[in-house]
């Protein structure tokens, strides 16, 4: 991820010395901390001036938290900002669709960090892993004030977080130092706030608990018992030719009704048995990038959605064969609006998030109903209705509240 973003800045800042004219921007709708001279236009194609990073920025004295409101919290998007300046943000969705841009900072005074990368609730709080802050940041889910920083020892990156049962959570490293952190949650007593580190030898990434069994993505499909988290401990999730595999980077682990796993690998949507801890089917999907690939299950468990470059596919999980044409396609090929993460939500509707390589543009939020064409639409800064809303700069991730 880190490298990947390098990459990225550097290619915007060779396109702006060569070919840039400045646009200017609407001021009302810009991404937190960046300056005016940075645009969020619908073609962003320039980025003008990339203001200095500053560690700890003053709050803002004319940002208020928003007032009480009787509309209930429906999602909240993670993003994860420009590498290395800390504008990673929350935007929360309501009820009524409303939506806040940069809750965090609004309720706290303070950026969130650089890099969120995730939120899981748990309890009455969510655990927001913050991949270049080095941090798990933990908010109150009802009021989003921040509850504790739990700050992390050594290169790591954490990336997501999930529950172990009673006061222990697992955060994933994307690093090469290969680390499961298991974290203690008892919020406001004296503790060593980070009770392990484990040295599993792979990079980790989402997770699932089922039964006594942990379930970690990664790049190469992992398995532990409770009872036995340690690099000894670690067991391969097999394919079906008996090798053991990688999951895309940032895809879900899912769980369908039959009480299978799910997940997307290089080449396809695979199904796992969490006794036999094996690989009983493989349904292959065109055009998986590693990247931005993604996989998640309808509410009922009977549908899983893979989204794979500009197309959505259906795959139902009874009659799990290569589906032939996608329920969804967003964009062309040549479109520099880039698919960056898809789940479904508890209405069953499919949300999408498309961001502007070459740009620090908000990204664009979709929501499609199953049948492919759009469920929801906003009314942007402007007035005009649109069939997306904004997150914040490269928002990568969608909570659904509980």
């Amino acid at each position: 991820m880190k490298n990947r973003i390098k990459l990225l800045l550097l290619t915007i800042c060779i396109v702006n010395v060569f070919s840039c004219t400045k646009i200017e921007p609407s001021k009302d709708d810009l991404p937190p901390f960046i300056t005016d001279t940075i645009p969020d236009t619908d073609d962003g194609t320039c980025i003008d001036t990339i203001p200095d990073p500053d560690p700890n920025p003053d709050p803002d004295p004319d940002v208020t938290p928003p007032p009480p409101s009787p509309e209930r919290v429906r999602a909240i998007v993670v993003g994860e900002g420009q590498f290395g300046y800390g504008t990673g943000s929350l935007t929360s969705l309501s009820t009524k669709s409303s939506v806040t841009q940069d809750i965090f900072r609004r309720i706290n005074g303070r950026p969130l960090g650089d890099v969120p990368q995730s939120i899981a609730e748990i309890g009455n709080y969510y655990y927001i892993p913050v991949n270049n802050s080095q941090k798990v940041e933990v908010i109150d889910s009802k009021t989003f004030k921040s509850i504790e920083t739990i700050r992390l020892e050594g290169d790591v990156i954490p990336m997501y977080a999930v529950h172990l049962g009673g006061d222990s959570i697992a955060v994933s490293d994307q690093s090469v130092q290969n680390s499961l952190m298991i974290i203690d949650i008892n919020h406001g007593k004296s503790r060593k706030q980070v009770r392990r580190y484990i040295d599993i030898g792979i990079q980790s990434f989402q997770m699932i608990l089922v039964g006594n069994k942990l379930f970690v993505g990664g790049s190469k499909f992992s398995v532990f018992d409770l009872d036995n988290l340690t690099a000894e401990g670690r067991r391969d999730v097999l394919n079906r030719n008996n090798k053991s595999f990688s999951t895309c980077s940032f895809s879900k682990v899912t769980i369908d009704k039959n009480g299978n796993l799910w997940v997307v690998t290089p080449n396809n949507a695979s199904c796992i048995d969490v006794i036999t801890e094996k690989t009983i089917k493989e349904v292959y999907i065109p055009g998986i990038n590693s990247w931005t690939s993604s996989i998640d299950i309808c509410p009922k468990g009977e549908t899983v959605y893979v989204n794979s470059g500009t197309k959505i596919y259906a795959v139902n999980i009874d009659n799990p064969i290569a589906p032939q044409e996608p329920i969804i396609i967003h964009g062309n090929n040549d479109d520099r609006w880039t698919s960056y993460h898809m789940s479904v939500s508890n209405e069953n509707t499919i949300f999408l998030i498309r961001v502007l390589y070459g740009s620090l543009t908000r990204g664009r939020v979709f929501e499609y109903n199953t049948e492919g064409s759009i469920a929801n639409y906003y009314i942007d800064s402007d007035g005009r209705e649109q069939p997306y809303f904004k997150g914040g700069i490269f928002p990568h991730f969608i909570h659904y509240t509980k």
